[in-house]
């Protein structure tokens, strides 16, 4: 069947009704509703409530799904809970886990080669359950900050609301490192049309300028900090940029205790000053953040630090979750137009950085407030909702589904995670011809044989992206 369905013309067509509404009139006719006052309260015709009355198992037009409604649901959840623990499956996973679980099951589908489905399966099974699953380009994260826990997060929100309690969101301020590199990335430019490998001219090199950006929850942004990798430091490299930019250098590059201490005592303690009551910092709990000289000027001016939970930045950080991210988009146009204008050097110069710098800040300018404002909530931070953070880690739903078939797609889901790691031990040894394998409780020993760039098992099969 084609992915697109389109009916021969001057065949009957069917008007699809809202199922709801279906379920809805038929409820309101068998507590004594008339059909007739059914059909026009809902506006479904009467034939059709009286079919779903008379029949309510009626299945809809066409032809019908491999599996049940209750079992898609219960594989959609599985994908969901496996993609919050960062193990995202793909449209290829997706056909094995159903193979897998046919196999355990002993059920042998006609429309399937080996019951493996095929690519229209799969785009027909995104379809139906796009509300939701959608393909998406994904980010890589460490399994270490996968591993953050509820509990974990509870403990921290626990704290996180004695700080907070009564604190205005002028007096909440987040802080947080990045960098800005030389590099512009990939851009789509016009070429011959066939053209395989289209690419540009343009130097560029791995080198970064590392930056601390603090924020309120009010959305008002301070003046960033810069460190330039250097032993030494120039009033050029200072000129032409930002009013209020504190710049600094130290030999790695990146922030060290001296240069946190200044960012303190040069920005943030200013800016505190300036306001009456309790004091809010929240950042990262890094050791080179904090000195003795830092935590008693602290204690002097009724300043309390907040330190997020390790490895938890991507859900707990506001300037992370809603700034870096459209930051680092407007960097890479910026970039690339100063490059266009004939710059011949691998690296920004540091005489130049401060002027690019500002024409970053001044387009992110009309956007920041409400970025960062969208920040705060989405971490829960102001206000405060620890369900913000709690509700994107992974969880379990039950579905109506038979134990038999939950066990079969459990099994078949945990299946296709060892299949994974087997290829990438395959792919890390040398690509070994053949080799013997051990698996999980109750499963076989399988042998595993490599023919045409496809892993072939007893109960599997695994593709070789090489």
């Amino acid at each position: 069947m084609p992915r697109t369905y389109k009916p021969k013309p001057g065949a009957k067509s069917y008007k699809k009704h809202d199922e709801d509404k279906i379920r809805q009139a038929v409820a309101a006719v068998n507590r004594g509703m008339s059909n007739r006052k059914a059909s026009e309260q809902f506006g479904i015709p009467k034939s059709v409530i009286n079919r779903h009355k008379l029949h309510p198992e009626t299945k809809s037009h066409g032809g019908q799904t491999v599996l049940d409604v209750a079992l898609e649901d219960h594989i959609v959840n599985r994908i969901t809970t496996c993609a919050n623990w960062g193990f995202s499956l793909d449209a290829f996973d997706l056909r094995v886990i159903i193979k897998s679980y046919l196999d355990r099951r002993g059920l042998v589908i006609s429309k399937f080669k080996d019951n493996l489905p095929g690519k229209e399966w799969a785009a027909s099974f995104l379809k139906r359950h796009r509300g939701e699953l959608t393909q998406r380009i994904c980010q890589n994260i460490k399994r270490s900050r996968a591993a953050v826990s509820q509990e974990i997060l509870n403990d921290y929100f626990d704290n996180l609301a004695e700080s907070v309690d009564g604190v205005p969101p002028d007096n909440i301020l987040n802080y947080d490192e990045t960098n800005l590199s030389d590099d512009p990335g990939r851009a789509k430019v016009l070429t011959k049309r066939g053209s395989k490998y289209p690419e540009r001219i343009m130097n560029q090199s791995k080198s970064s300028i590392s930056l601390m950006f603090a924020g309120t929850a009010s959305g008002c942004l301070l003046p960033p900090y810069v460190v330039y990798k250097s032993l030494n430091m120039y009033d050029t490299w200072t000129q032409g940029g930002l009013e209020g930019t504190r710049y600094n250098r130290s030999k790695s590059g990146w922030f060290d205790s001296y240069c946190f201490s200044d960012l303190f005592y040069t920005i943030a303690l200013p800016y505190f000053r300036r306001l009456p009551g309790r004091k809010i910092l929240i950042g990262d709990n890094l050791s080179s953040h904090l000195t003795i000289d830092v935590i008693q000027e602290c204690e002097k001016n009724d300043i309390a630090f907040v330190f997020l939970p390790a490895n938890s930045t991507h859900l707990c950080q506001p300037l992370d979750v809603c700034f870096f991210r459209p930051m680092k988009m407007a960097w890479r146009p910026i970039l690339a137009r100063w490059k266009k204008k004939g710059a011949t050097q691998s690296s920004i110069p540091k005489d130049t950085f401060p002027r690019l710098l500002m024409e970053l800040m001044d387009q992110l300018s009309t956007n920041t407030p409400d970025n960062l404002k969208s920040g705060f909530a989405k971490c829960g931070i102001f206000p405060l909702d620890r369900q913000k953070v709690l509700s994107r880690l992974p969880e379990t739903s039950d579905s109506a589904v038979s134990d038999v078939d939950r066990t079969a797609v459990d099994d078949s889901v945990v299946s296709m995670q060892l299949w994974t790691m087997l290829l990438l031990t395959i792919l890390m040894t040398n690509r070994l011809p053949r080799m013997e394998i051990l698996t999980t409780k109750g499963m076989y020993p399988s042998q595993v044989v490599m023919r045409g760039g496809v892993v072939f098992t007893t109960n599997s099969i695994t593709r070789d992206n090489n």
